[in-house]
């Protein structure tokens, strides 16, 4: 009996000592989850947007909504990757009515490629690269180089930093500087905020046009251009 205990007990520290010698290497954190792509998952973003006109009369007009993104399906394109179909529904903002009690209206599909290097969306028929992988703090690639808009140097100026967002509080988040561009006549600030397991979170676009001080009234003011924003508000999964 002590003869076969001896022998389980050389297995056991033959076991224990094998064991100890592999070593399991962790896989390198590439970011991906900073654009999880899960199928059923949606995002509902609180948006503001003000347009600038300069004719006949210089004006503004201010509107509000709310966006709901949802990955529907997930398919092969025809380069053979996996794609996504996202569905965007939108509510109209109404000073009696709360959103709550209103029905989501079918806005558009819009459609994502997760590859290994890349996240790419389409948006309104338009190729945007809006993250690359591995992610990495002041990393930079061209956001346009799918599409013909011209060459803007994306960059990560924020990497897996806390923020609260919409009152949402996130342990770690991604900012992507798409352009920035002030002078004494225009000023351009576009800009996306990521949250790791979630996806896009925050959204800005500014673009101005001031007056010049050469015959106006109101040098230094805005007289065109566009204010837009996306500020989450909810996300989960149906």
């Amino acid at each position: 009996m002590k003869f076969y205990k001896f022998i389980l007990l050389c297995l056991f520290s033959v076991a224990i000592n094998s064991c100890s010698k592999h070593h399991y290497e962790v896989p390198p954190d590439l970011g991906y989850d900073y654009y999880p792509g899960k199928k059923g998952s949606y995002i509902v973003y609180d948006v503001d947007s003000i347009s600038y006109t300069k004719l006949p009369t210089i004006d503004t007009f201010t509107y509000k909504f709310q966006i709901k993104e949802k990955i529907d399906t997930i398919f092969t394109d025809n380069q053979n990757r996996p794609m996504l179909k996202i569905i965007r529904y939108k509510k109209i903002y109404s000073a009696t009515v709360p959103y709550s009690q209103m029905t989501w209206a079918l806005q558009n599909v819009w459609a994502a490629n997760i590859t290994k290097t890349t996240a790419e969306v389409v948006e309104e028929n338009v190729r945007f690269t809006k993250l690359i992988f591995p992610a990495r703090l002041n990393e930079t690639w061209n956001g346009n180089a799918q599409n013909i808009i011209g060459e803007w140097d994306y960059k990560y100026t924020v990497y897996d930093s806390p923020a609260t967002i919409g009152g949402i509080s996130f342990s770690k988040t991604l900012k992507v500087m798409q352009k920035y561009f002030p002078s004494a006549i225009s000023y351009q600030n576009y800009y996306e905020q990521y949250a790791r397991g979630v996806g896009m979170i925050y959204r800005i676009i500014e673009d101005y046009n001031y007056q010049d001080g050469f015959g106006n009234a109101n040098p230094g003011h805005i007289y065109s251009g566009s204010y837009y924003r996306m500020t989450i508000n909810s996300y989960g999964t149906e």
